[in-house]
């Protein structure tokens, strides 16, 4: 009985000695594997976090892009002079807000000339000459004087900005309409009819005063002249297709023509 016992006790000791090992390292493996799972899933994770932080900045500098605003339209007018000591005495700009064709004549040479009524005359910028004796100090002859470009809301040298008082003009208005008209010193004057478009491309025509607020304008006048524009917001997937259209068909209207759209106004010449 007491070897029985004592083997007993043997084996029951020898077993608990060869299965705490197998135990142990059992639960060792496990727990490696288990860390292991959650290392790798906790870098999937972080993997896919960071794709996502990625793409939503790119969303973001996308949305920015896209409101970005665009610069303003600039016009510069061309003037020319009939006389040699001739020079630029004064330049007004008057923004108006509407236009409507009144009549279309025949000019002698078989060219078109519309008369235009445009609605408001509101002006936003003037510039006149400095004759004072320090102006003329600082000039040779008349030629500080005989502006050959003018560009809108730049004055030039030996010149003064009337309006606004002080600070720059207001920048041209897409869908607006704008009169420049040119005193010379010799008494000349002459008128750049301009339509400022969507994109802040201009149409610019030769202009004669009439009655009012009416102008004859010559030549070649675009057949959308005085329609409203269609600004970019206001577009629709709708009519994405049929405005696109009708400015395709219009594009010979104003093309080759002195004074047409698709670059700066020119200047009619001294006599008007």
């Amino acid at each position: 009985m007491k070897s029985n016992s004592v083997r007993g006790d043997t084996v029951a000791a020898g077993r608990c000695s060869v299965q705490r090992p197998g135990a142990t390292w059992l639960r060792a493996t496990t727990a490696v594997a288990l860390a292991m799972s959650v290392l790798i899933a906790l870098a999937s994770f972080g993997c896919s976090s960071k794709k996502k932080v990625e793409d939503i900045n790119a969303d973001d500098n996308s949305s920015d892009a896209a409101a970005e605003p665009q610069p303003p339209p600039s016009a510069t007018v061309e003037i020319s002079y009939s006389h040699p000591k001739d020079s630029m005495e004064r330049a007004t700009v008057s923004k108006y807000f509407g236009a409507e064709v009144i009549q279309t004549t025949q000019t002698h040479s078989g060219r078109s000339a519309s008369v235009i009524r445009f609605d408001g005359g509101v002006p936003v910028w003037e510039i006149q000459a400095d004759r004072s004796l320090a102006g003329r100090i600082s000039d040779i002859g008349s030629s500080g004087w005989a502006v050959k470009q003018l560009e809108y809301g730049k004055v030039p040298p030996h010149f003064t900005q009337i309006l606004p008082d002080a600070g720059p003009p207001e920048p041209l208005d897409r869908g607006s309409f704008y009169v420049f008209t040119i005193e010379r010193s010799s008494g000349t004057v002459s008128y750049q009819a301009v339509k400022v478009l969507a994109d802040g491309s201009l149409q610019a025509y030769a202009a004669q005063p009439r009655a009012g607020s009416s102008f004859l304008i010559c030549c070649g006048l675009a057949s959308d002249f005085a329609e409203p524009v269609i600004m970019p917001e206001e577009i629709t997937p709708d009519d994405t297709g049929s405005a696109a259209g009708e400015q395709g068909g219009e594009a010979g209207d104003s093309g080759g023509n002195p004074g047409d759209s698709g670059g700066n106004p020119g200047d009619s010449g001294a006599n008007p």
